[in-house]
C-alpha cells in the first residue's frame, strides 16, 4: 500500500506557474532616439553614404523592420540626426528667466560645452558639410530642421522676453538672426573640409563680448515722455 505520507505522494497545489513573457518594448520615442544617437555617431565615423540601415540596427541591437517602421527611409534617419544636433547648438526650448539677458543667451549657445561634446558637435557639422555636397537632398534637411528651426525657437524665446518686459524686441526674427549669425555665421562657407567657428580659439570669450554688447541693445526701453 503506497503510504499518503510519502513525499513521492505529495503534490503541490495552487503554485503559479512561470510563464515566460515578452521582453518589455521601450516607447517609439525612447527607440527613436536611440537609435539616431546610434546613426550619429555611425554617420561621422563611416559617412552617409558608408553607413547602411542595417549598420544602424545591428549596432543599436533592434531589428532592421524596426528600423524601417520608426525611419521609413534614410533621409528620415538624417532629419532624427539633424534634429539631435540641433539641440546640441541650441539649448531651447528653456527656461532662463533667472539670470540676465546676456547670461541666457550664454547657456542657450552652450558656450561653455565641455570639449568632448564640443569635438562631437564640430565632427556633425563636418558631416553636414562634406556629405552635404555628395548628396544633394541633404542641404535642405540640415536647413529645415537645423538652422531654420533654431532659428524660429530663438525668436519665440526672445519674443516671450520682450513679452514679460526682459527685453527690447521689436522684430524678434531679425533680432535672432542676428544672434544667429553672430554665433554661427557662414560656418560653412570658411573651409572645404571642416567649420571654422566666429571667434577663432576663444570663441567662449567672443561670444561672451557678442552677447553682452547685444543684450545691451536688447535692454528694456523706457517709454517716451508725452508731449503735452
Amino acid at each position: 500500500m503506497n503510504d499518503p505520507t510519502s513525499p513521492l505522494q505529495k503534490q503541490p497545489r495552487n503554485l503559479p506557474t512561470r510563464r515566460r513573457g515578452r521582453p518589455k518594448v521601450a516607447p517609439d520615442a525612447d527607440q527613436k532616439k536611440v537609435i539616431a544617437e546610434v546613426a550619429w555617431r555611425l554617420f561621422i565615423e563611416k559617412g552617409y553614404g558608408g553607413t547602411t540601415m542595417g549598420d544602424v540596427a545591428a549596432t543599436a541591437r533592434v531589428s532592421l523592420t524596426t528600423v524601417y517602421r520608426l525611419f521609413p527611409a534614410k533621409p528620415d534617419l538624417f532629419k532624427a540626426v539633424v534634429e539631435l544636433h540641433r539641440q546640441s547648438m541650441l539649448a531651447l526650448p528653456g527656461d532662463y528667466d533667472d539670470c540676465p539677458i546676456d547670461e541666457a543667451l550664454g547657456h542657450i549657445f552652450q558656450i561653455d560645452i565641455d570639449p568632448e561634446a564640443e569635438k562631437a558637435r564640430t565632427a556633425l557639422m563636418t558631416l553636414f558639410i562634406v556629405e552635404g555636397r555628395q548628396f544633394p537632398e541633404l542641404g535642405p534637411l540640415v536647413r529645415e530642421y537645423g538652422a531654420d528651426r533654431s532659428m524660429s525657437l530663438l525668436a519665440e524665446w526672445l519674443e516671450g522676453q520682450a513679452r514679460i518686459g526682459r527685453a527690447y524686441a521689436p522684430d524678434p526674427q531679425l533680432a535672432a538672426k542676428m544672434l544667429m549669425d553672430v554665433a554661427f555665421g557662414a560656418i560653412s562657407l570658411k573651409s572645404d573640409t571642416s567649420p571654422q567657428w566666429p571667434g577663432g580659439g576663444d570663441r567662449r570669450a567672443y561670444l561672451q563680448r557678442c552677447f553682452s554688447l547685444i543684450s545691451a541693445g536688447l535692454f528694456p526701453r523706457s517709454p517716451p515722455d508725452r508731449l503735452d
